[in-house]
């Protein structure tokens, strides 16, 4: 194959009409009333739910519908449904909204909420794995 064939084949697809930038979207639809159902699997209002996707108010709405999320957004979501499924082992179902709203020495004072909010699950993570280990921490 020539090198001119296959610079040929690399080029370019031309810039979007008007230069506006398409956003990417997830390739697997959200089921509709997943977005709802974990949010109040989690006990959380709205606002404090699209803090932690991050989303505005009208983009959760909009999710809660069944609209397809960005990947980021994906991806976050899929992060929040295991962090979910994780803490039910070990945390009662009723209590997963107050306890992810209450202070937690174990997090410095933070709410798990708050923990999560600043991208450090992995201490939440952590804290799971000692609880279904048995293990003192």
């Amino acid at each position: 194959m020539a090198v001119a064939d296959r610079k040929h084949r690399k080029a370019k697809k031309p810039a979007p009409q008007g230069g506006k930038r398409k956003i990417k979207t997830a390739r697997a639809p959200v089921k509709p009333g997943m977005v709802s159902t974990l949010r109040k699997r989690l006990q959380l209002r709205q606002a404090d739910f699209a803090c932690l996707l991050p989303v505005s108010l009208r983009t959760l709405a909009t999710l809660e519908t069944g609209s397809a999320p960005t990947k980021g957004v994906a991806r976050r979501l899929t992060e929040l449904q295991r962090l979910t499924q994780a803490l039910s082992e070990v945390i009662k179902q009723e209590s997963l909204g107050a306890w992810l709203q209450t202070p937690n020495q174990a997090f410095d004072g933070l709410k798990p909420l708050e923990v999560i909010d600043r991208g450090e699950s992995d201490r939440i993570w952590s804290m799971i794995y000692f609880l279904r280990s048995g293990m003192p921490s």
